[in-house]
């Protein structure tokens, strides 16, 4: 069958890859057009209902978005174009000789040096030549094999998966472009694509395909999963959370494992800024909080985008603090030279696990400028209150989509902190996944409000609203100078300014705001090249910075 493909590179790699184009030859002879092809995918694609996208995650596989003419889900297929399996006979045949050959090979401890010892290993064992093999008769003296040239690609690919990749799963860890991957004991695999959304995957696992699939993750990543301890949080090597239900006995359709994407490099402050999330004056003011070592609780439901925000926050601490990190499963990632993270351990053990409230605890012992909490979840949050009580600044991520529903769960089992206690806790900032004006679901602040103190009177805890989202705009609104009581009661104490000053605290605020845009009209969007310019705002002066580097400066009222 011919197929018409205008885009030079896609022509290229049809040509090289045959699976590929045979893929494609058979979307098209279905009714299909051919799919548009995306060396990098664009942002403004996600805003395309009906998409028939093709693109590469790695040298030999590429990932088929499109729209199915018809869907009884209502699902859009997430497809998987990778090289087929080699032959059976050949597989086995290379596998026997590697388990002979492994025993001789101390083990390396780099994903790297195990990419090394696999590739040469299959260089030795395999000779190639042009033309058809008879796998059953393919076997060699001195443990050669013969192998198409062709499938030894297909053969060195699939090989290396098994041994130190993620097997079936490594696509989907490899396509920068996922945030979540769910795997719902039989049946497909469902993602969540950054640009197209919720999409259902073309890959179909057994039960048994799951149950040996999260048993081998689970060992490579140190933990052992059984009916006996059949829940498991994990960080795999990548970076990924996953979290581990295994068994039907406590999971009706089988056991299920959810992965949560994280990039290698965090997102930008710049990034959050341009994607609309927050406003460049919101962002201004965490910058100014921050470096004044405010704590700070970053509030919404999951999947809302809480730790993205925090982490980008965190460029602002003052790049010579101490900042001590404490989380479950390891996902802050700080350019700070001075900082320490911290991981719980979980033995099954009470004596051997460590938890976030041991860690917390022996935090306030090690000084650190600025304590960063993954999540507050349990008694542990009692602790950070104290630790902000005792001067020590706390940044974490929580539970609650109002400031109502923040102080019910501050106040009660089983975090229990004092209500008149909770003014220690200065900023509550709230954030959610909402559907955008283009029907996808989009991230957003929704308020940034600042905790003023317990009301006896009305037994209720008092607060300000600084910033309010407005769906309708789809805006930041501001309640402009004089709105901000942290101004009035710690800025301008902290900076030893009097109450006559607070104006030049609200013009510190547009400047910063200017230099955010700055950035972004710059194309600053790079996570540390955003952090060394946050660094020589603080080393040069707000005034001398905006001076080098022609910021406009720009007041909103």
């Amino acid at each position: 069958m011919s197929i018409q493909i205008k885009n030079k590179k896609f022509q290229e790699l049809i040509s090289k890859y045959r699976y590929l184009r045979e893929y494609v030859e058979r979307f098209v002879s279905t009714g299909y057009s051919v799919p548009a092809f995306y060396e990098k995918l664009e942002d403004s694609l996600k805003f395309v209902k009906k998409p028939n996208v093709l693109y590469p995650i790695s040298e030999q596989v590429f990932i088929h978005v499109y729209a199915m003419q018809e869907s009884a889900d209502g699902y859009t297929i997430y497809g998987v174009i990778e090289p087929p399996e080699p032959h059976p006979l050949l597989m086995q045949a290379i596998n026997k000789i590697f388990a002979i050959h492994a025993g001789s090979i101390s083990p390396p401890n780099e994903y790297q040096e195990k990419f090394l010892i696999l590739d040469e290993f299959l260089a030795n064992t395999c000779v190639k030549v042009n033309g058809s093999v008879d796998y059953s008769k393919a076997m060699l003296k001195n443990n050669k094999v013969l192998v198409n040239a062709e499938e030894f690609e297909y053969l060195k690919y699939h090989f290396i998966r098994r041994r130190i990749g993620l097997s079936l799963l490594e696509p989907f860890l490899t396509d920068p472009y996922l945030e979540d991957i769910t795997i719902m004991g039989n049946g497909n695999v469902y993602v969540v694509h950054k640009l197209f959304g919720p999409l259902k995957s073309s890959v179909w696992l057994s039960n048994d395909d799951v149950e040996e699939l999260m048993i081998n993750m689970a060992e490579q990543v140190g933990k052992t999963i059984s009916h006996a301890r059949p829940v498991v949080d994990a960080t795999l090597p990548e970076g990924s959370r996953i979290n581990i239900v295994f068994g039907k006995d406590i999971s009706r359709r089988g056991t299920n494992a959810t992965v949560r994407r994280f990039a290698s490099v965090p997102l930008s402050i710049t990034q959050i800024v341009a994607s609309n999330t927050l406003d460049a004056r919101e962002a201004a003011y965490l910058w100014m909080m921050i470096n004044e070592g405010m704590s700070i609780f970053i509030c919404g439901e999951t999947a809302s985008g809480k730790t993205t925000t925090l982490m980008a926050s965190c460029a602002f601490i003052n790049p010579t603090w101490k900042v001590v990190s404490i989380e479950d499963t390891p996902e802050i990632t700080l350019p700070h030279a001075n900082w320490t993270s911290e991981v719980t351990r979980d033995t099954g053990n009470p004596q051997s696990s460590v938890t976030m409230f041991d860690l917390l605890k022996a935090a306030l012992r090690q000084r650190p400028n600025y304590i960063l909490v993954g999540e507050i979840r349990g008694a542990e949050g009692n602790i950070a209150f104290q630790a902000m009580q005792t001067g020590h600044p706390v940044i974490s991520t929580f539970h609650a989509a109002t400031v109502a529903s923040l102080i019910q769960r501050l106040t009660n089992e089983p975090i229990n902190v004092p209500k008149t206690h909770i003014d220690n806790l200065n900023i509550a900032l709230f954030q959610s996944a909402v559907q955008g004006k283009q029907g996808k679901l989009v991230r957003r602040v929704l308020s940034i409000n600042e905790i003023i103190g317990y009301n006896p009177a009305t037994d209720s805890i008092m607060f300000i609203p600084v910033f309010n989202w407005d769906p309708g705009e789809d805006i930041a609104l501001y309640r402009g100078k004089g709105s901000s009581a942290l101004f009035a009661t710690k800025l301008l104490v902290r900076r030893g300014l009097s109450k006559k000053d607070e104006s030049l605290l609200y013009d510190e605020l547009e400047m910063r705001a200017s230099i955010i845009k700055h950035w972004i009209s710059n194309k600053i969007f790079n996570y540390h090249d955003v952090y060394n310019n946050i660094v020589k705002v603080k080393e040069m002066g707000l005034q001398a910075y905006m001076e080098r580097m022609g910021v406009k400066y720009e007041i909103v009222k």
